[in-house]
This record gives C-alpha cells, structure tokens and sequence, in this order.
C-alpha cells in the first residue's frame, strides 16, 4: 500500500514538471511563431500595396491571427502573405487546444489527487471497523458457554 502512495507521488510530480515543461515550451514556440510568422509576411507584403508595410503592423496581424481573433485591420494580400496566415490560423487553433488540454489535464489530478484521499481514508475506517468486528466476534465467542 505504502508502495503505491510513493508512486502516486512521483506521478504527481512527474506530472506537473511535464506540464510546467510544455507550457513553457508551448509559451516560447508561439513567441518565435508569431515573431517569424509576422517577419515573413512583412517581407512578403512590403511594397504589394497592401496594409502590413512595417515590423509593427506585422507583428500585431501575426499576434491577432494567432489569437483567432481577427480584427480584419491588417490582412495579406499575397499568396506568400496568405500561406503564412493559413499556418499561423492552425496554429492559433493547436494552441487553444494545447492551453485547454494542460487545464484539463490540472483539473482532472485535482479531482484525482481528492478521491485518493477520500479512498484512503476510508480504507482506513473499513480496516478499523474490521478490527472492531474480530474483536466482537471473540467476546461473543467466550461469553457463548455461559448462555
């Protein structure tokens, strides 16, 4: 039993280290996406005639696109411009889902981390309340010859 709660422990902390793991990498990869993504269309879209024409307004489309919020003031207008936004949407949407996963995943070991409790300690009152029975059972047992 003692087993079990150590490796229970060490899940736990496995658990939380990977996901402090994959934010901060998820954190770090949408900063150089959004940073390249805007860089790429900038030099794509500088001169085309259409709104994205400084590092600025590259990288708000890049920040906006990303989010999925799409305000729709800056937008490529090039086939270059284009395919970076398409892959820059995508990833907007793996984010969401990788910010909504690392939740779930924290709430779920909460919920985990209470009912292990609970089991415990309930294991815990059946194994006394056993005891209690053996102890019945005997005084019964002895006081049976005098009945």
């Amino acid at each position: 039993m003692r087993f079990l709660t150590i490796l229970a422990l060490l899940n736990r902390g496995a658990g939380t280290r990977l996901r402090g793991k994959v934010v901060v990498y998820t954190v770090g990869g949408t900063v150089l996406l959004v940073l390249l993504a805007g860089l790429v269309v900038l030099d794509a879209e500088r001169g085309s005639g259409g709104d994205i024409q400084n590092v600025g307004d590259a990288v708000w489309w890049a920040f906006v696109t990303i989010t999925t919020v799409g305000y729709g003031d800056y937008f490529p207008v090039t086939l270059t411009g284009r395919v970076v936004a398409v892959g820059l949407m995508i990833g907007g949407i793996a984010l969401i889902g990788v910010v909504t996963a690392t939740l779930a995943s924290w709430i779920v070991e909460r919920v985990s981390d209470d009912t292990q409790r609970k089991t415990h300690a309930t294991e815990a009152q059946v194994e006394e309340l056993r005891d209690e029975i053996r102890e019945l059972k005997a005084m019964i047992q002895e006081l049976r010859p005098a009945l």
